[in-house]
């Protein structure tokens, strides 16, 4: 007698799929919780170095040695985090600077922000040309290795010098010299320094306006100040997150947050 043995084909209602697991590209570190229920990998400083990523607007190596190193010994788990909010960091190994940068929604099949970054509001035209300007003032502080500062009343000749001709109006361009300012330090383009009303012209300004060939800035400015839908020069134009609004949009006085942005598809389109 023959025993035949078979074997049943599962049944698909009853195959159920494995569990998501932790593999050890996921774990990089597995040390005791930091609190009660704490259920991440990451040690302390690490965890820090990824909040202040995060926070923005950028970190500045030079400033904090520490941080730096946290961040450049742990790239690949950062990017790997970092990767999971659509998000992707840039360093300045030069200048000692870090930022992020939001994924292109057309890269992930999108037509929306999938960025956590809170977006910005736009600065004006005038403003636009004033960062311009501080740009190439900072290339000149780079080659003379004298230390970057401006103070108020040099933007604010600059506020004036690209005015129209017979559109100066002292009360409006003050104004527009304090929004300048304080969007400026919000993002942390300027910093302050120990006297008043004098800045420091930050590092990372490069990254905000990755220009290839410092010499193509004063052709983008001529081109803001031939821009005629705007006499006025304060309608919003270049948004430092990456997109650019709509004359009279209004958006949130919050821009401490964000992330330092590409500018250069915003500019393009005022030619």
């Amino acid at each position: 007698m023959t025993e035949e043995t078979t074997t049943a084909a599962a049944d698909p209602e009853h195959v159920h799929a494995a569990p998501f697991t932790v593999t050890p590209r996921d774990t990089f570190v597995d040390g005791a919780a930091l609190f009660p229920g704490d259920t991440g990998v990451l040690p302390m400083k690490v965890r820090q170095a990824l909040v202040k990523l995060l926070k923005g607007p950028y970190i500045d190596g030079g400033r904090d040695e520490k941080l730096w190193t946290t961040l450049l010994d742990n790239q690949l788990i950062l990017r790997s985090r970092l990767s999971e909010l659509f998000l992707t960091l840039q360093l300045d190994h030069d200048r000692k600077v870090a930022v992020l940068r939001p994924v292109d929604p057309e890269a992930i099949g999108g037509s929306t922000r999938s960025s956590i970054l809170r977006q910005q509001r736009a600065l004006s035209r005038v403003e636009t040309i004033v960062l311009l300007r501080l740009r190439l003032l900072l290339d000149r502080h780079v080659t003379a290795q004298t230390d970057p500062t401006i103070t108020r009343e040099e933007i604010a000749d600059l506020v004036a010098h690209y005015q129209p001709a017979g559109q100066q109006d002292a009360l409006r361009d003050s104004d527009v010299v304090t929004r300048a300012i304080t969007k400026l330090l919000a993002r942390q383009l300027l910093l302050t320094t120990g006297l008043d009303e004098v800045y420091t012209i930050s590092n990372a300004l490069p990254l905000a306006l990755p220009f290839e060939n410092i010499g193509d800035i004063p052709a983008q400015i001529e081109a803001l100040i031939a821009a005629s839908t705007d006499p006025s020069g304060t309608e919003p134009l270049l948004d430092l997150d990456g997109e650019t609004a709509a004359p009279g949009e209004e958006d949130s006085d919050d821009d401490g947050d964000a992330a330092i942005g590409d500018h250069t598809e915003a500019t393009e389109e005022q030619k």
